[in-house]
């Protein structure tokens, strides 16, 4: 029995751009990479994920298989707590890559708190930062282009939350070279419970 529906909003990134947040108008994708804006309407008319116990369990589900920063900036590991909140970014590992990011980034926080305490008592090398950590410790995590290519060669997909309000809980952009690993998972995680609902514009996910 369907209990609530998906909207989404796929186009490639030369078109989604036209209609999107500034943050994600300023990555720079190609423009024929797949975009898509995601956001969820309960059988009482309100969106967000939140609005049905199944609803619930697909956004949690998507965020559980993903790494993702959490509400204090920090990356952690896909985990099966529940957030209770959509985090700002989530990223899709792809054939370890990601993970072996992850893994290099942890190597260079551990190196710069010993090159901290070691340079107070003589020169030594700086460590040199990993792709992650340009990203995470940039200040405003914002996607450059060596980001970006890092990002869709190292996951299937990366979600990054609307923030704003009007697409209601969960709701989010997700970007890849193609989506169809992102669809096919999602569409797992939703089961019959959601009907799909492919729209022509952004604004059509906004429902009151």
């Amino acid at each position: 029995m369907v209990s609530y529906r998906i909207l989404y909003l796929r186009e490639r990134f030369g078109d989604f751009r036209k209609s999107s947040s500034k943050r994600i108008n300023e990555i720079p994708a190609k423009e024929n990479d797949d975009f898509a804006l995601m956001s969820s309407v309960g059988r009482d008319g309100v969106v967000g994920f939140d609005r049905t116990p199944q609803g619930r369990v697909a956004i949690n589900a998507l965020i559980s298989s993903c790494y993702f920063i959490d509400i204090d900036g920090r990356l952690q590991p896909p985990s099966s707590r529940e957030l209770g909140y959509m985090p700002l970014f989530i990223f899709r590992d792809k054939d370890k890559h990601f993970e072996k990011a992850v893994s290099a980034y942890g190597e260079y926080e551990k190196n710069y708190k010993k090159y901290e305490v070691l340079s107070r008592h003589r020169e030594v090398e700086r460590p040199a930062p990993t792709i992650l950590t340009k990203f995470l410790l940039g200040g405003e995590l914002s996607i450059d282009k060596e980001i970006y290519e890092f990002l869709v060669g190292a996951c299937h997909y990366v979600a990054v939350a609307k923030v704003s309000g009007e697409y209601g809980f969960g709701a989010f952009d997700v970007f890849s070279e193609n989506l169809e690993f992102f669809f096919d998972e999602f569409r797992l995680f939703a089961g019959d419970a959601a009907e799909w609902v492919a729209v022509e514009k952004a604004s059509d996910l906004i429902v009151f």
